[in-house]
């Protein structure tokens, strides 16, 4: 009883925790300190925020902002849509995060790499499509078409790159994406800083100037705060599920280790009678179920690496329009010692008492009642 519970236990809590540990991971892998995400100033996410195209311009020639070999400021200024997609286990309805680009965005975001197919040409109803999404939805291989505002847009290429969010993405020309879906505003600029020090001074430049209506946060600041809500709700159900298996575990171990003390009740006091401590009698019963508990843990870890270790999945990312996130749950060294430790706990807490018990029984009426 006392393996299969705490097999179950730790079966079920490292996927769980690896769901909430992989989300949080891929969403923050996009950030980086030399990267500062400009939106409207009372705007919390990319979808609330609305800049002018005179903001836009003001934007990129403050100061603190790179600029590439040309002379052009590394800036990406980008509409944040939501795409109709069927998910390939079910063929249930979601969606993705339709993203509209301008001609830097692969210069401000070097980590990404066209992988197959070409680039989508200005002015056409054209996709690219994230690697991860690709491969978690339908109708998304080059020269599949996508129905979406205006018509069908048609994939012609995919791209790939890093660990985080983005490759869960459709990336289309901005001014075709305004166009067709009568916009006149974006939803936010990206821009790469001269260096990881000049976010103060660019967020300063851009407070000081009147025209502006504007906030600045760096990419790994905005990106923590935009997924926090998602990020706390996996946490608890993690840690929630995780404690309710727990506790059930510990009865079944409570329960177990009684049983085994009482019915070997003659043994224990022969082992008393002959010289042996309390102490000794208890430490090896509490031995004992944290042996147990180590074998069960190394069955959940088991069944968990090779049910779930490299598994990708899509969830509710949170942050654009509910859209989907795809990453990769991973059992990874650390989640395979937090389970441990759970394993170990739930071991401990079930022998406590029954060690405490055989180490206080009376010795003489033990034997005579045998």
């Amino acid at each position: 009883m006392i393996v299969i519970g705490i097999a179950g236990v730790v079966a079920v809590l490292i996927p769980v925790l690896a769901m909430y540990v992989g989300f949080r991971a891929t969403i923050r892998a996009d950030g980086r300190a030399d990267r500062a995400i400009v939106l409207s100033r009372d705007a919390t996410t990319e979808s609330e925020s609305s800049l002018s195209r005179d903001s836009v311009g003001i934007v990129s020639n403050a100061a603190g902002v790179r600029h590439d070999a040309q002379g052009r400021p590394l800036v990406s200024t980008e509409v944040v849509l939501a795409a109709p997609v069927a998910r390939r286990r079910d063929h249930s309805d979601v969606s993705v995060t339709l993203r509209g680009v301008g001609p830097e965005y692969f210069a401000v975001r070097p980590e990404l790499k066209l992988v197959a197919g070409r680039g989508f040409r200005p002015g056409t109803q054209e996709l690219l499509v994230g690697a991860a999404a690709r491969s978690q939805f339908e109708g998304l291989e080059i020269g599949d078409r996508v129905r979406l505002q205006d018509g069908d847009w048609t994939v012609v290429g995919v791209f790939a790159g890093g660990s985080g969010a983005r490759a869960s993405e459709l990336l289309a020309d901005a001014q075709t994406v305004m166009s067709a879906y009568k916009l006149s505003s974006y939803n936010s600029t990206t821009v790469t800083l001269a260096s990881d020090a000049a976010m103060p001074g660019f967020a300063e430049a851009l407070a000081r100037d009147s025209r502006l209506f504007v906030a600045v946060r760096s990419e790994p600041e905005y990106l923590a705060s935009e997924s926090s809500d998602v990020n706390r709700m996996l946490g608890l159900v993690a840690y929630a599920i995780g404690s309710i298996m727990a506790l059930g575990a510990v009865f079944a171990a409570l329960n177990s280790m009684y049983s085994s003390v009482a019915t070997r009740g003659t043994e224990i006091a022969t082992l008393r009678a002959i010289g042996f401590s309390g102490r000794a009698v208890a430490i090896a019963v509490v031995t004992e179920a944290l042996c147990l508990a180590l074998l069960g843990a190394a069955i959940g870890v088991g069944l968990s690496y090779a049910a779930f270790d490299g598994v990708t999945i899509s969830t509710r990312g949170g942050a654009q329009f509910d859209s989907q996130l795809v990453y990769s749950l991973a059992v990874s060294p650390r989640l395979v010692t937090t389970a441990i430790i759970v394993a170990c706990g739930v071991g401990l807490a079930g022998g406590f008492l029954p060690a405490v018990r055989a180490a206080r029984a009376n010795i003489a009426s033990t034997l005579y009642e045998r």
